[in-house]
């Protein structure tokens, strides 16, 4: 019997493959392990959206070769498409790009044969499963990697993506999270997003279901309509990345301010008590102060409950990269600071407007001060205390003070 560490960077559509590749080694009858604990084969799904991202990769795996130092390293993923060989990466000892990703359980069946193939069960912790119903880009915003490194673009069949959430509830999941490159742009079979969420709701019953990232001209009425139903979490990320419809049009984004704000409107207009996150990049070839000043001004304003701000990265052989009117690093330094202060204030902000509301909460894991945390349907971290386990289970709670970066639950009530 062989041990296999699955390790993830980067998105949700990652976290999703990650766990499809670990269903599928459990499957071959190999043992699934952390990465802390002692494996013999260790597998790192990285991503390459930064420069900050391929350099955690590198890092990934020089920590892992510390850690065994005679064990196998396989990397795969976006940064193994986007140049991660053994020159740059050389404490692998297999590299498969995205494309060969689907055929890494064969590879290391071939490379490490198993006597006998057990059924073995595939657990990681998590409370939430995600599941992959899209892959591939064709949009090439100009700062972007993503249409470089997940070319080809597929949707998954309704029918299998059901099948997978119903054996997922069958395992005990309470919650599926639908993921993708862009998710927005599903279509198979004669559905879009819209009906395969219908469809969903229909021959399922999780509990919750949750998606993943989209643009702001994605979200439909008819989209929209369907969140009538309490099992879809009351939370869009939508990123706006800036708030300068002069940067937007240099980002090559599909909208302009105007087309956010109004996606915001239609949103709050339906879902009044719904969570908006979304993604800033600073520091952009050409960003002036005003353009940063008007991203500033609009993560102040929009009542945003997350807001993620990203420092700009080049990414060689983007069309941003040839730009001109590339910003002195110490200049997206300090906007990047003054975004992040306007983020934690945002999150503040969101978070006292529901001090005093009552909320199901889906319990996740126990922090080292012993309090269990978990989240409300529109996404918001709540710790409470309990004399049992309440991993994997919802609670109603009621929304007291204002707690590191979640809100304190005063009053926990039986289970929803």
């Amino acid at each position: 019997m062989f041990n296999i560490a699955l390790d993830t960077l980067g998105c949700k559509l990652n976290q999703a493959e990650t766990e499809a590749i670990g269903r599928e080694f459990a499957e071959a009858g190999y043992r699934l392990v952390s990465p802390q604990d002692n494996w013999d084969i260790y597998i790192l799904n990285t991503c390459t959206v930064t420069h900050v991202a391929d350099r955690k990769a590198r890092y990934q795996v020089r920590i892992a070769r510390r850690h065994n130092p005679n064990g196998f390293i396989c990397l795969t993923g976006c940064y193994a498409e986007n140049g991660g060989d053994g020159i740059t990466c050389p404490d692998a000892n297999l590299i498969l790009d995205n494309e060969r990703k689907a055929d890494i359980v064969a590879e290391i069946v071939r490379l490490f044969p198993l006597e006998v193939s057990a059924k073995a069960l595939y657990e990681h912790g998590r409370t939430r499963s995600f599941i992959k119903i899209q892959d591939g880009c064709d949009n090439f915003c100009s700062y972007c990697i993503v249409p470089f490194v997940r070319r080809n673009k597929s949707c998954r069949e309704v029918g299998e993506i059901i099948s997978e959430i119903n054996l997922r509830q069958a395992e005990g999941y309470q919650e599926i999270v639908l993921t993708g490159t862009e998710i927005g742009e599903y279509t198979s079979g004669g559905f879009n997003l819209a009906g395969l969420i219908k469809s969903i709701l229909e021959f399922t019953f999780i509990p919750r279901l949750r998606l993943s990232s989209l643009q702001p001209n994605e979200i439909t009425p008819q989209l929209l309509a369907l969140w009538q139903n309490p099992r879809l979490c009351n939370h869009f990320h939508i990123a706006l990345q800036s708030g300068s419809d002069r940067i937007l049009s240099f980002m090559q984004r599909p909208y302009a301010l105007t087309d956010y704000t109004c996606t915001l409107e239609s949103i709050r207009a339906c879902l009044p008590d719904t969570a908006v996150t979304t993604d800033v990049i600073v520091g952009f070839p050409g960003e002036t102060d005003e353009d940063f000043l008007l991203s500033l001004r609009y993560v102040e304003k929009a009542g945003f409950a997350r807001v993620h701000p990203f420092p700009y990265s080049e990414r060689p052989g983007t069309f941003a990269s040839a730009m001109s009117g590339k910003l002195d690093p110490a200049v997206i330094k300090t906007r990047l600071l003054q975004m992040m202060f306007a983020a934690k204030n945002a999150s503040l902000q969101y978070r006292r407007q529901k001090i005093g509301m009552e909320r199901d909460v889906l319990w996740e894991n126990k922090t080292r001060g012993g309090l269990w945390f978990g989240y409300t349907p529109d996404y918001i971290r709540v710790y409470g205390k309990f004399n049992q386990k309440p991993v994997n289970t919802i609670s109603r709670v009621k929304l007291g003070k204002i707690h590191t970066d979640g809100i304190l639950a005063t009053e926990i009530y039986p289970q929803a």
